[in-house]
């Protein structure tokens, strides 16, 4: 039995398959204006589905770069603070070390006792130095470190690790408490050491300065040691931001290899397309009446 091909059914085919080239031509048209190859994810579900998977490795690249900039603002300005501490106590130690020669005089005693207790205010500061409102050197603790509580000099911080996750694999810990900088948990304070030298300065002990000293050493080694700690804190989150870096170059070569149409291909795409939707014009015209397909030309 042979089936009966009627002009409105030729007219039909041909205006399905216009409509199809003029759909792959404004596709391809698209395409060329955007840049991107995927516009839909009917156009490559595949590609699609890997270019989520890219986006979603260059989201938790970015948030590790953000972990990595917050912790090594962190350990910059804590170090920058213990920097300042260690510059003081070198100062303070020459002051002691010229306190015992018995050249100074009661007034030269009484004007490096008062130095003293100025540079301990300094100290005092750097200790309960903030980052963003939070303390520096109190783990989580949101109150000042290093308090005065009735004569009695109190670390009332605790030894809580503030980390960064800087990468899948590598998560630092970017903080040092004030309990072990300072000697609270070694029971030997910084600022308890400072008092017992202004004390010594302003009754003129010079042998007891002596002792002072040797405390000051061991409060300086303490200091150095959390600086340690901090520069190498700061090398990992460097060695991370660095591995972020390449990894974002990398991925994003992957996105735009996944993503980005190729500009050569997609224009004799689209001349392709437009010779076929031309032809499809003329298979139309060739079914409608004269007139209609002189109108649609």
């Amino acid at each position: 039995m042979t089936m009966r091909v009627t002009n409105r059914m030729m007219v039909e085919s041909a205006v399905r398959r216009m409509s199809a080239r003029l759909a792959s031509f404004e596709r391809t048209q698209n395409a060329l204006a955007t840049g991107k190859r995927i516009l839909t994810a009917s156009d490559d579900v595949a590609g699609m589905n890997r270019a989520l998977s890219v986006r979603a490795g260059l989201a938790a690249t970015a948030q590790a770069k953000r972990n990595a900039d917050d912790g090594a603002m962190w350990v910059e300005l804590a170090d920058s603070r213990l920097a300042s501490v260690v510059d003081g106590l070198q100062r303070v130690r020459e002051l002691a070390v010229s306190a015992r020669n018995p050249a100074a005089n009661a007034d030269a005693l009484e004007a490096i006792a008062n130095e003293v207790a100025e540079l301990r205010e300094v100290f005092l500061s750097a200790a309960n130095s903030r980052h963003r409102g939070r303390p520096l050197f109190s783990g989580f603790v949101a109150d000042d470190p290093v308090v005065d509580v009735g004569g009695t000099w109190t670390y009332q911080g605790d030894n809580g690790q503030i980390t960064r996750r800087v990468s899948d694999t590598d998560v630092v810990t970017i903080n040092v408490t004030a309990d072990e900088v300072f000697g609270f948990s070694d029971g030997e304070d910084l600022f308890g050491i400072l008092d017992d030298l202004e004390t010594k300065l302003r009754t003129g002990d010079r042998n007891g300065i002596g002792a002072s000293i040797d405390a000051l050493d061991r409060a300086m080694g303490r200091v150095l040691e959390a600086r340690s700690r901090l520069g190498a804190a700061g090398s990992r989150i460097e060695a991370a931001r660095f591995r972020a870096d390449a990894e974002e170059v990398t991925l994003r070569a992957q996105l735009s290899s996944v993503e980005d149409v190729d500009l050569a291909e997609a224009v004799m795409e689209l001349q392709l397309q437009e010779v076929a939707y031309q032809a499809a014009q003329g298979a139309l015209a060739k079914a409608l009446q004269p007139s209609l397909a002189a109108f649609l030309r």
